[in-house]
């Protein structure tokens, strides 16, 4: 072996010494034990299933009629407190109008024969033909249609009052909502009457032909002249 061959096999020999030493590099022992950290494992707890069996049991017949009538009578509550909603007042439907809104149907829904539809009462004096194409004369109002449809008759009630029977043969830019809006010969009469709040009814069609005592209330005719205009229209009516 040669010299250098030496002093290579001594310098290996003291680098794997300073190593084996120092614990950088071990040698490979057949009985030697390697040690690693613990590793924790989670896992459920597994049970047995639970059977459970119950012996069966049949409940005891009750009388159902008084239970389903109490249910009909709250659903027919409930759907009518739901489905009805007051209808709009003139000035409600004028502001929806201004501010753009669509206005809910239920809102403007048709007044059903006999029906007592709470409205405000104004007076006009316009001279002219009215919406169904006839001229303005006593006994009619002007009304929106989606609530008082035209050509029918309407009595209307002022508190205790009874006004009368009035034909809906006009409307009115403003006349929208529950209101009406009973023509009179006296512009200066519509202007004292304003704006008053009463009830109006929609008279049945097999109704109509029916004679009625249409009290005249001479505070509502501020002289002769329109009296006499009144009953030349009703004639003519």
């Amino acid at each position: 072996m040669k010299r250098s061959d030496l002093v290579t096999l001594g310098i290996a020999l003291v680098i794997a010494v300073i190593f084996i030493g120092t614990g950088t590099a071990r040698l490979p022992l057949s009985h030697s034990t390697v040690h690693h950290a613990p590793v924790v494992v989670y896992a459920e707890p597994r049970l047995d299933p639970l059977v459970v069996t119950a012996s069966r049991r049949l409940p005891a017949r009750k009388d159902t009629s008084v239970s389903m009538v109490k249910l009909a009578s709250s659903s027919t509550k409930r759907s009518a407190s739901v489905g009805l909603l007051r209808r709009a007042t003139a000035g409600e439907a004028i502001r929806m109008r201004s501010a753009g809104l669509f206005p809910d149907p239920r809102r403007f829904a048709r007044a059903s024969a006999g029906e007592e539809v709470a409205v405000s009462l104004t007076q006009y004096c316009l001279k002219g033909v009215t919406r169904r194409g006839r001229y303005v004369r006593p006994g009619i109002v002007a009304a929106d249609p989606r609530i008082f449809p035209l050509a029918r008759y309407v009595e209307v009630f002022m508190g205790r009052k009874y006004l009368g029977r009035f034909l809906v043969d006009d409307t009115g830019g403003n006349v929208i909502g529950a209101t009406l809006d009973i023509w009179t010969p006296s512009c200066r009469q519509a202007t004292r009457f304003g704006r008053q709040h009463g009830k109006a009814v929609l008279v049945a069609r097999d109704e109509e032909h029916l004679p009625f005592s249409a009290s005249v209330d001479l505070g509502l005719i501020p002289d002769l002249a329109a009296v006499a205009s009144m009953i030349e229209g009703l004639a003519r009516r």
